[in-house]
């Protein structure tokens, strides 16, 4: 017998899970390999706190059974982390940080985001920072 593989871990930034709940794409497409168990994703209270505020964005027309059905999903599958570690390193939305903190914490590989700030720092922590679609190349690349 080989030796079993671990899964990959990640955080999603808020983002990646609005896309997910509204949206078939690549986000969709993470989040379903996290429902799948083929993905580890690891979440903090404040990401969860800042997902619930955002789909009540009436620019989005989410419907709470929606919602509810989506984190009712991932809940089981989630790998909840609390973050000790307080980083600034962007300044430009220091909201970001907090994606950052909790990737540190769960010990991810990747965060996944549409970010532009995130997505500029390209990898933090030995963390790489990545768009989704680019994650499943890189699950997927032969």
């Amino acid at each position: 017998m080989g030796a079993r593989r671990h899964r990959m871990r990640i955080t999603a930034d808020t983002n990646v899970l609005i896309s997910a709940l509204g949206w078939k794409g690549a986000e969709a497409a993470v989040v379903e390999m996290v429902l799948e168990s083929k993905l580890e994703l690891c979440l903090s209270a404040q990401i969860l706190s800042e997902f619930y505020r955002v789909t009540q964005y009436p620019k989005f027309g989410f419907k709470d059974e929606e919602i509810d059905g989506f984190i009712g999903r991932l809940l089981p599958v989630i790998v909840f982390v609390r973050p000790v570690q307080k980083v600034d390193i962007i300044t430009a939305d220091s909201d970001d940080n907090m994606v950052l903190e909790c990737a540190i914490a769960g010990r991810a590989s990747y965060i996944v985001t549409g970010d532009k700030h995130l997505l500029q720092l390209g990898e933090y922590a030995g963390i790489k920072i990545v768009r989704a679609s680019e994650l499943l190349q890189e699950i997927f690349k032969p």
